[in-house]
């Protein structure tokens, strides 16, 4: 098996264009073959008939080779004309067996046929005003043998059309033969006009819709230009079919033209913003021929003057060259996969028409009544999807690589914040650590210090007498300082009454001593963030600052502690029924004393709010705490 999976993986590598080339001509190879003109078995071909217009005299009918299109001087066909046929007498012996049929591979626009002056068949005849047009569509008819002449050089055929302005109106050859082998025949061109016209549109009308889908969300121009286009293609093709639409012809044959030329500007557009021609001069010309090409198809219909198509039909062939010839420029600074692509079936499509030019027109060898347009525009079609899809996927890749790339380098900096957040954790709790033993040498030094070194003053100053009452009273006041520097280091989380309770037990005692009622109304509130360690000792000495003054000052009987919850704050209050600020001679609370300075400042370091206020009597200290955990601020 190695030996037959090497060559597919090396045939796998190959560039996409070349696999294009390939299938190219093998689709060219197979058009090739199934459209080299056949001998229908036992048919034969008329290919001249007598042709008479409506209003003249039956004398004035001329004999005509097929393919023939009337008035093709003029280029008027509006009115009637009759083509008369006579049977080949090689088909008599037909007549009476399986029967005969008539094949009309293109006529145009609305037929009827008479067999010896009946009528066996019409198309579009007798409709109404509206779009129809019988030419899209090969015709098979039955000749009934019933309505055949007993002589059989009496046998007439009769095929009358009807024009329309501004759509060419004729006749090609007749096959006149055997039923089952015109109807074999009718059925394989019917394929090929009808039901692979119908794929087509089909298939222009779905990737035109998800073109414009894609180009909404992504708004890449060049699925907005190829749904733009793929969309007129799909109105040009489905006026290409056997349908009748109600309104006026003129209108719908304008569409018919108008579609063609917004089709060949838009695949222009596509191609050029493809190849990056957006400032080039053909591309110019391209939006004044779709702006200018409305207004010269009404030019169109209102005069009537087909040749003015002919010209707008040569301008759009002009640009189409000029167009091939800048890529055939573009060509020499090289070319990706896609574009090369794109080239291969772009040629591919006009070696399509230049087949249908030559033998429909120029009467080369082949198939006349099979066009070569619809596959080839159905393989354009694909290869320009194929092209966006390997945009897209490309497109897709690139952000891929993109986003890995981003990824990685997103990572590498999470590596690094994580690794200076790390050293910064490290030195904020290296100075967390240095900042509360400098706050615990400055309390103790505050605080339990200066008993002390009142104490051991006393002692050496006392001599041989030392007052054992007041060295203990110092004594006992330097542990109450321990005690509530130890305090404060106990997690209490932000739990105000937890905060209070503690302190409760230190002061209770001095307050009973100075007979002074403590009124407790102390509420559970929510907790206050500021209020951590330092907090705690903060709020312990702004508290034993004004339970001091009480004692000492403000010759009260009572003193009520309270908290409440109000807007979003915690409040606390001391009041007591003293005397008032200002009233009590030594009173701190004092504007520009020092206990109602220390008392601010330390306020500040929580972010607490303290205000003093007169009772009437005594006097109230509040403070107000932000439940939310704020910068300091004081009043």
């Amino acid at each position: 098996m190695r030996w037959l999976l090497r060559p597919l993986q090396a045939v796998a590598r190959l560039p996409t264009y070349l696999w294009g080339a390939v299938l190219v001509l093998a689709l060219l190879l197979v058009l090739a073959l199934v459209t080299r003109v056949h001998n229908l078995p036992g048919a034969v071909q008329i290919t001249q008939a007598e042709v008479r217009l409506a209003g003249q005299p039956a004398d004035s009918a001329q004999t005509q080779t097929f393919p023939h299109v009337w008035h093709n001087e003029t280029r008027d066909w509006a009115g009637e004309a009759s083509y008369l046929l006579q049977l080949p007498p090689e088909l008599q012996s037909l007549a009476g067996g399986p029967g005969l049929a008539l094949l009309l591979p293109r006529v145009g626009v609305r037929f009827r046929v008479l067999l010896n002056g009946h009528e066996v068949a019409a198309e579009c005849w007798r409709r109404g005003p509206g779009y129809c047009d019988a030419g899209t569509r090969a015709q098979v008819i039955l000749l009934p043998a019933g309505l055949m002449a007993n002589r059989w050089a009496d046998n007439r055929i009769e095929i009358q059309l009807q024009g329309q302005p501004l759509r060419i109106s004729g006749l090609s050859a007749v096959w006149v033969g055997p039923r089952d082998a015109l109807v074999q025949r009718h059925r394989w061109l019917d394929w090929w006009q009808v039901e692979l016209t119908w794929m087509v549109t089909a298939s222009a009308f779905m990737m035109g819709i998800l073109s414009l889908l894609i180009w909404v969300r992504t708004t890449e121009r060049l699925f907005g230009l190829l749904g733009g286009g793929l969309l007129v293609l799909t109105l040009r093709l489905w006026l290409s079919t056997p349908v009748f639409v109600p309104g006026p012809f003129v209108f719908w044959d304008y569409l018919h033209k108008l579609s063609f030329t917004l089709y060949c500007g838009f695949l222009y557009l596509f191609m050029s913003e493809l190849f990056d021609f957006r400032q080039s001069l053909v591309r110019k010309v391209v939006l004044v021929m779709m702006a200018l090409g409305p207004g010269w198809l009404l030019l169109l219909v209102w005069t009537l003057n087909y040749q003015l198509y002919r010209l707008w039909t040569g301008v759009i062939v002009l640009v189409c060259l000029l167009a091939l010839i800048k890529v055939m420029h573009r060509a020499r600074w090289g070319m990706n996969v896609n574009q090369r692509l794109m080239v291969v079936v772009g040629l591919a499509t006009l070696v399509t028409g230049l087949r249908d030019f030559l033998v429909v027109q120029m009467g080369l060898p082949g198939d006349a009544d099979i066009r070569w347009m619809t596959p080839g525009s159905l393989l354009l079609m694909f290869a320009m999807g194929w092209v966006l899809v390997r945009r897209t996927a490309q497109t897709m890749e690139q952000v891929a690589r993109h986003n890995a790339e981003l990824a990685r380098k997103v990572s590498e900096r999470e590596d690094e914040l994580h690794a200076v957040f790390d050293r910064l954790r490290v030195v904020e709790n290296q100075r967390v650590l240095d900042a509360e033993r400098r706050r615990l040498t400055r309390d103790m030094h505050d605080g339990l210090g200066s008993q002390l070194v009142q104490t051991l003053n006393l002692v050496r100053s006392s001599g041989a007498q030392i007052d054992s009452g007041a060295v203990t009273a110092m004594i006992h006041h330097a542990l109450e300082e321990l005690r509530m520097t130890l305090d404060s280091l106990e997690p209490m989380e932000g739990d105000l009454p937890t905060i209070l309770g503690t302190l409760r037990q230190r002061i209770a005692p001095a307050l009973q001593a100075a007979r002074i009622e403590l009124d407790w109304q102390v509420e559970e509130v929510p907790a206050v963030p500021a209020l951590e360690a330092r907090g705690v000792m903060h709020l312990f000495r702004c508290l034993q600052e004004v339970f001091a003054n009480v004692v000492k000052h403000a010759h009260a009987t009572r003193v009520t502690v309270r908290t409440w919850t109000d807007g979003g704050h915690v409040f606390l209050s001391v009041c007591d029924n003293g005397a008032g600020l200002g009233e009590a001679p030594g009173l701190a609370f004092r504007e520009g004393g020092r206990g109602i300075r220390n008392i601010r400042l330390r306020a500040v370091e929580i972010g607490a709010e303290v205000r003093f206020l007169p009772a009437k009597p005594g006097t109230c200290v509040r403070f107000r705490f932000d439940l939310m955990d704020n910068a300091p601020s004081a009043t």
